[in-house]
């Protein structure tokens, strides 16, 4: 009875260990604030004026991780596919502007 109960609990660690190795496998890389930005990124659901849409990194490492994105300009909207530079970070949002556009730092 005793080595039945050892050999119940070893399994249930077992398979709580490999649940959460499953867990953290899934979850997203994080990326740090300052490595994206002046970053180019490719919207892939349109950003309309005033609301969020999403955008991929140009970098191959993380070309799958989708980012939130928001245009500087409230009026100004990206349609899919089109090119922007991440120019701030503000609650987990990408504020971007046209890649095409110059960025002056200050």
């Amino acid at each position: 009875m005793p080595l039945t109960l050892a050999i119940i609990v070893a399994l249930a660690i077992c398979l709580a260990l490999a649940a959460l190795a499953i867990r953290k496998s899934r979850q997203a890389p994080r990326l740090k604030i300052e490595a994206v930005l002046l970053e180019e990124a490719v919207v892939t659901e349109p950003v309309v004026p005033g609301l969020e849409g999403r955008a991929t990194l140009c970098r191959p490492e993380v070309q799958d991780l989708p980012i939130k994105v928001r245009a500087t300009d409230t009026s100004q909207a990206f349609a899919r596919g089109d090119r922007v530079r991440i120019i701030d970070v503000s609650g987990g949002v990408c504020i971007v502007e046209s890649a095409d556009q110059e960025h002056w730092a200050r």
